[in-house]
């Protein structure tokens, strides 16, 4: 690989490694239980999502960006998986936009591409994630074909189940408020 192109793929990785990383922490901001409930509330639930599992896919989701983030910039499974699977998430994630913007007739909204901390309509979302799709086909096509088969695929596993804990460990799932009846107390003779 010539030097320039061994540039040129350092920038993308690190600008798509940005990209998931912000788009990660800004879903934990201001902080990671109410952004995450508001996640949950304003973007899974309109999508059919139920109050048992949302809590559950919104951490999985948020700890795969934060491992993409990482991943993008280690060389195990690079060209095989981490750049693929990225591709497929974002789109998905405009598929996804690109049904709202349909269904709602407009740009209007945030789309919780980057939660609360930079609010972007659904159209500029399509936009970032079509410009991300195209850089990181770029970056398939340049990067060299190597032998992965003696690559770590555990550092892949441990990453991904690593920011996923750490998700659930940062805004643990609080059990549904219970709705209880305070009666008065039963006389006793």
């Amino acid at each position: 690989m010539s030097l320039s192109k061994k540039n040129t793929a350092w920038g993308i990785r690190i600008l798509i490694s940005f990209l998931f990383l912000l788009s990660a922490v800004a879903k934990l901001y201001p902080s990671p239980y109410f952004a995450i409930s508001t996640f949950e509330v304003k973007q899974l639930y309109p999508m059919g999502f139920s109050e048992g599992f949302a809590p559950y896919f919104s951490r999985i989701l948020i700890g795969i960006e934060f491992a993409l983030g990482l991943l993008i910039l280690q060389k195990n499974f690079l060209r095989s998986i981490v750049i693929p699977g990225t591709i497929l998430l974002l789109a998905v994630f405009t598929t996804h936009l690109t049904i709202v913007t349909i269904q709602d007739g407009g740009n209007s909204g945030n789309c919780g591409c980057f939660g609360s901390l930079l609010p972007m309509t659904p159209v500029q979302a399509i936009a970032k994630n079509v410009v991300a799709m195209i850089l990181l086909v770029w970056l398939f096509i340049i990067m060299p074909k190597t032998n992965e088969r003696k690559d770590n695929f555990w550092v892949l596993t441990s990453v991904t189940f690593a920011m996923i804990l750490m998700l659930f460990m940062l805004a643990p799932i609080q059990p549904p408020a219970s709705n209880f009846t305070v009666s008065a107390p039963e006389e006793t003779s």
